[in-house]
């Protein structure tokens, strides 16, 4: 009886087997059928109107995307279908695009998925920053590019038609066919020769919107002129020169200004015509302001040749003493004819010989030229004037020019702000309270890299610590900024992201290779000498081991200054000899409620007694709950910054990191932005020495403070001619000196300006 059920389970095992796997294959594999039917399609996505054309029968997709069609048989139907493209609305085509297995299987039953790609009749209108409408002619060129890389430059006519740009594609999915829209951004939009938009940050999805609506960025910008000595307005009008070279002239009105309501966004040269000598300026134009412009009129330059008029007559009569003597003469004439009353008693002095000298007077040959004691003194009065005259601004600018650097006293270490480069059009969309006053930019516009350096710059800070890993987009990117850096002297470092979105430590392997492409690059580069060899902050780098660390960045050490950032002293001590310092970033630190001070010195003492590189954080504020962070260090006006700093400079650091230039999403961004503007900034620069005001945008046109006195000009004018009349000085008293005079006369004759000359 067992003998008999034993067989009987291992036959019932072998049926399942065939029926879960050899059945299904078998059915897989058998040939189309060869019998009429009726094919069930679903267009992916579902639109209605959609045409499929099979053995002379046309069918159309219902509103859901379904079709039904009769084929003569099902063998080799997928070669006799076609779905040829269709407008299925006044605005939008469809274009087949791929089927989902098999079309044969349909003769099972089974339904078909039929993925089209679909483009959209789209047309754009363009506006000004307050809604006003800009008409289309005044756009001469326009680019857009698709989130998957097509671009469209479109010029002349073509700005003012609609055009069909590429909507959705369909893609394979784990549960089938997937279709995925697309969305355009405006790389560019030219007026006069500039684009007035900046780089992607305007987004469109054709699917939701066809009717785009471009916003240019025109200013209201109000000219007006001054006399270079004088307050009053001069001039008819201005030169106004584009960047495309044409030339515009607008009057003054009657309040003395141009005013130009919808000025394109850029740099132009400007001229005033009428009333005097005017310079081209180039201003540079990206916010509502007023642009004053200096003429020299001719009331300055008739001030000027007056002014060297009596520096020369001057200089003449200090070479001449004679003509002093007969003007002295000429005027105590008068006085001679009147009697004046007989001295008692006279004293009868001692008679001298001519050319003889009283005692205790100095001879000429011990006394210098006249001229020259004349010239020494216009010039210590031009160097005066020349000081106190400048204007205020420029004056300010050089001190904070000075004092940012870091061999002066007040900023003996590198100063280096953390910058990231990973910000796009969508980037402002998540987890944001504020913005920056450039706007919400793409890290990869050039123009936005440029204007962040000078504003670094002019706040005392050397250098930026960018963050960065090998990708294309960063790699595109860092190179960009490497050319703004270089372009503008100032130096970058690394900190190299070793941490993905999770937090979590990116493989050896790929921190090897990333920081070995980092050195072949830019090892030599200038741009990263700040301490000899390139700087390279390896965030994560707590996470592992020493021998890890090792193994990982042994072979680029002697390129690189490979730093970790250790968050604890127990971790700086663990990583010495394999690392050549810590950059500690410590952003959340609260160092007017705590004991900071103490924490970094410590740190610092550390990593020094090995003879690595100390960078001591320094940040504004912190704010990260957006992002899953837990507390708010408030920025107090500025306080938690000078706290920060006093607690950082403690340390004795080797530089200083500051956290951060454009960390938006913690809020520890020091960029002047909507919320703080240039508060932060500024109270850097304060620390640092520089008395200068970080204002944004950073325009040629902004002055650069009140102005007192002459400006710029009338102390040239006025040095220059210092320097003209001093040699002709010089030229008239060595021909007219008395010294030169006896020189050619014979022993006792009488001097210049004696009885021989009367």
């Amino acid at each position: 009886m067992t003998r008999r059920i034993v067989p009987a389970a291992l036959l019932s095992l072998v049926a399942a087997v065939l029926a879960v796997v050899v059945l299904p294959t078998a059915a897989s594999a058998r040939p189309a059928s060869t019998r009429p039917g009726k094919l069930h399609l679903q267009t992916v996505p579902p639109l209605g109107g959609v045409v499929v054309k099979v053995d002379g029968q046309v069918a159309r997709s219902d509103a859901k995307g379904r079709i039904q069609v009769r084929v003569r048989d099902f063998v080799d139907l997928e070669k006799r279908l076609v779905v040829p493209e269709t407008l299925i609305s006044p605005d939008r085509k469809v274009v087949f695009d791929r089927f989902r297995g098999n079309v044969d299987a349909g003769g099972r039953g089974k339904i078909v998925e039929l993925g089209v790609r679909t483009s959209r009749l789209v047309s754009w209108s363009f506006i000004d920053r307050f809604g006003r409408a800009v008409p289309p002619d005044r756009v001469t060129a326009m680019r857009l590019r698709s989130n998957t890389g097509e671009i469209h430059d479109l010029s002349g006519p073509e700005l003012a038609r609609p055009r069909w740009v590429a909507e959705s594609r369909t893609q394979q999915g784990p549960q089938g066919l997937a279709s995925k829209q697309l969305y355009y951004v405006v790389d560019s939009a030219m007026v006069d020769g500039t684009s007035v938009v900046n780089r992607a940050g305007q987004k469109f999805v054709p699917w939701e919107q066809q009717a785009w609506v471009v916003q240019l960025l025109f200013f209201r910008v109000s000219f007006t002129a001054t006399d270079m000595f004088f307050t009053r307005q001069v001039g008819d009008g201005i030169e106004l020169t584009r960047a495309d070279g044409d030339v515009e002239r607008l009057p003054f009105g009657r309040d003395g200004t141009a005013l130009v309501p919808d000025l394109p966004r850029g740099t132009y040269t400007i001229t005033v015509f009428g009333g005097g000598v005017s310079f081209g300026r180039p201003v540079s134009i990206s916010k509502d302001q007023v642009v004053s412009l200096t003429v020299i009129s001719g009331t300055d330059l008739a001030l000027v040749t007056l002014a060297v008029l009596v520096v020369a007559v001057g200089l003449v009569l200090l070479g001449r003493p004679h003509l002093l003597a007969r003007l002295r003469r000429a005027g105590t004439a008068g006085k001679r004819d009147r009697p004046r009353p007989r001295p008692k008693h006279r004293r009868r002095l001692p008679t001298r010989r001519a050319g003889s000298r009283p005692p205790h007077a100095p001879a000429d040959e011990d006394r210098p030229p006249a001229a020259v004691r004349g010239g020494i003194a216009l010039l210590l009065l031009v160097a005066a004037l020349a000081g106190t005259l400048l204007p205020a601004g420029a004056a300010r600018a050089d001190v904070g020019h000075r004092r940012a650097d870091p061999s002066s006293a007040t900023a003996p270490v590198p100063v280096l702000a953390y910058y990231y480069i990973w910000f796009n059009p969508t980037s402002w969309n998540r987890a944001k309270i504020d913005y920056p006053l450039l706007g919400r930019y793409s890290s990869d516009d050039v123009e936005i890299m440029r204007r962040h350096v000078r504003m670094a710059k002019s706040a005392g800070i050397n250098g930026f610590l960018v963050s960065w890993k090998h990708t294309p987009q960063l790699d595109e990117r860092l190179a960009k900024l490497v050319e703004v850096a270089r372009e503008e002297n100032f130096r970058l470092g690394i900190v190299y992201q070793g941490l993905d979105f999770a937090r979590t430590p990116l493989a050896f392997d790929t921190v090897r290779t990333d920081l070995s492409f980092f050195a072949t690059r830019y090892a030599t580069d200038p741009v990263f000498d700040i301490f000899g060899r390139p700087v390279v902050v390896w965030t994560g780098s707590d996470r592992f081991t020493p021998a890890q660390i090792q193994t990982t960045v042994g072979g680029v050490r002697g390129k690189l200054l490979v730093l970790g950032n250790a968050k604890s002293l127990e971790d700086v001590e663990s990583s010495q000899g394999v690392l050549d310092g810590q950059a500690y970033y410590w952003s959340s630190v609260d160092p007017v409620a705590g004991a900071s001070g103490r924490k970094l010195a410590e740190m610092s003492r550390a990593v020094h007694q090995r003879g690595g590189l100390w960078i001591a954080p320094v940040t504004p504020g912190f704010d990260a709950r957006l992002v899953g962070g837990k507390r708010e260090v408030p920025r107090r006006e500025g306080d938690t910054l000078r706290a920060s700093f006093a607690a950082a400079r403690l340390s004795q650091p080797d530089a200083i990191g500051v956290i951060s230039w454009n960390e938006f999403s913690e809020n520890t961004h020091i960029e002047p932005s909507e919320r703080f503007g240039a508060a932060d900034i500024n109270v850097l620069a304060d620390l640092l020495g520089v008395r200068v005001d970080v204002d944004v945008p950073v325009d040629s046109s902004e002055p650069g403070g009140p102005h007192r006195g002459l400006s710029a000009w009338g102390a040239l004018l006025v040095t220059g001619a210092a320097v003209v009349l001093l040699p002709l000085g010089v030229l008239l008293q060595r021909r007219r000196s008395p010294t030169a005079a006896r020189r050619g006369r014979p022993t006792g004759a009488d001097p210049p300006g004696g009885p021989a000359d009367l």
